[in-house]
């Protein structure tokens, strides 16, 4: 009779700890990303009672016997969490984002530089796609941890050209107009203009050496001077010793010898500004890195972060801005990370999961639609809680709860009966 008050216990305490679980369901039915847990029952330890025993065919022999055992009541098998994704939920912030598949955002403390391997990376695994940008411009949770994907290769997706320039300016640079027309500047020639003769620019306005340059910058050495590999630009009149002179700031759009340079009079450099970097070429399609790192908005030719707007994550986690000057800027791109054993993982703090020692292979991919999943811009995941379930287990649960006080009230009424015998 002890025994089975020992094993309505046993079965009291497992119950207690699966409405446990239950409980923890339903608290979060409105949790993002939660993923819910099933608790599993074993049955405890069993007790001999009489043991088995193999049969003989000789003589005067007997047959087999079947054990006969007793068992302790139930105990926890495992406790394990249901990974299937969670309804989409419409979000009004651009940045937020949930992953349709099995794979894992990568997020945590800044990393410095870029890496490969997730698991040393002390990094956590989370599910929920609740991101902003911070004062830094990177990209950051709500848990204020940054968000680590694939940064944009230097000298693809930006707007400008180039990031490394060199850019001097020439003033006083003299300006002839031959009778045919042909416009020299500094001693470099150019095309020819109509209906302005060296007469007119003594008296001529601002605006009268500007058509004399747009003219001189369609012929000649001046047409070569403007191709793709340097930028003219009028900078205004400018008159020493009584000569009225010509203003141009030159940009050269490599980090190359500055041949145009050496074709204006050396005398009449002013200034020079060098920026070091990549040639940043527009037209070029986004690249993203092969390595992991923390995702920062992109800088300018000046250095500068570009002023985004408003934001679009794309299916493959690209990260799109535009802005204010109403540019398309590539950010970079999320990383989703693939667990060979996601029951491996190890729950902690807010959402945050960590590879345990039994979670298998933890690797980092660009999203493309495959098992992992892509990126859905704009949605945030539900949690996968099914009420009607955990309500019909809730309620076996109850059951099962009340059943095993019941076997231990019966013990004790059988109990009460041993005693009174002497009575």
């Amino acid at each position: 009779m002890v025994r089975s008050m020992v094993a309505a216990v046993a079965g009291l305490r497992t119950h207690q700890s699966k409405m446990d679980v239950i409980g923890n369901n339903i608290a979060n039915v409105n949790t993002w990303g939660f993923k819910s847990y099933s608790f599993n029952f074993q049955d405890s330890m069993y007790a001999n009672s009489i043991n088995g025993s193999g049969g003989s065919v000789v003589a005067g022999a007997a047959g087999g016997r079947n054990a006969s055992q007793v068992g302790y009541g139930s105990q926890l098998s495992s406790v394990t969490n249901e990974f299937g994704t969670g309804a989409p939920s419409p979000s009004s912030n651009p940045l937020d984002c949930m992953i349709d598949g099995t794979g894992f955002f990568l997020v945590g403390n800044m990393v410095n530089g870029s890496f490969t391997n997730v698991s040393d990376s002390g990094l956590f695994l989370s599910r929920v796609g609740i991101f902003r940008v911070d004062n830094n411009g990177y990209l950051v949770d709500d848990q204020r941890s940054y968000v680590y994907g694939y940064a944009l290769k230097e000298g693809t997706g930006i707007p400008e050209t180039p990031a490394s320039k060199t850019v001097t300016a020439f003033r006083d640079l003299t300006v002839t107009i031959a009778g045919n027309g042909t416009v020299t500047i500094g001693g470099v020639q150019g095309g020819t203009v109509t209906g302005i003769t060296q007469a007119d620019l003594a008296t001529g306005s601002e605006q009268t050496f500007k058509d004399v340059f747009d003219a001189w910058l369609r012929g000649g050495q001046a047409q070569t001077d403007a191709s793709s590999t340097h930028n003219f630009s009028f900078e205004g009149v400018s008159t020493n010793n009584g000569v009225r002179g010509m203003k141009i700031t030159v940009e050269n759009k490599t980090n190359g010898p500055n041949a145009a340079y050496a074709r204006f009079p050396a005398a009449n450099q002013v200034a020079a500004d060098s920026k070091q970097g990549t040639n940043w070429i527009p037209g070029i399609d986004a690249e993203y890195a092969d390595e992991l790192s923390a995702i920062q908005i992109p800088r300018d030719a000046d250095g500068q972060q570009y002023e985004i707007q408003s934001y679009k994550i794309n299916e493959d986690g690209t990260i799109i801005g535009v802005d204010k000057e109403n540019r398309t800027i590539a950010i970079g791109q999320l990383a989703l990370v693939t667990v060979e054993n996601p029951n491996g993982l190890e729950k902690t703090s807010g959402y945050y999961y960590t590879p345990g020692a039994n979670a298998g292979d933890v690797a980092a991919m660009k999203p493309n639609g495959g098992p992992a999943g892509k990126i859905m811009g704009g949605y945030l995941e539900m949690a996968n809680v099914d009420i009607a379930n955990e309500f019909s287990n809730m309620i076996t649960c109850q059951r099962g709860f009340q059943a095993n006080s019941k076997i231990i009230t019966v013990t004790d009424e059988m109990l009460s009966e041993l005693v009174n015998m002497k009575r």
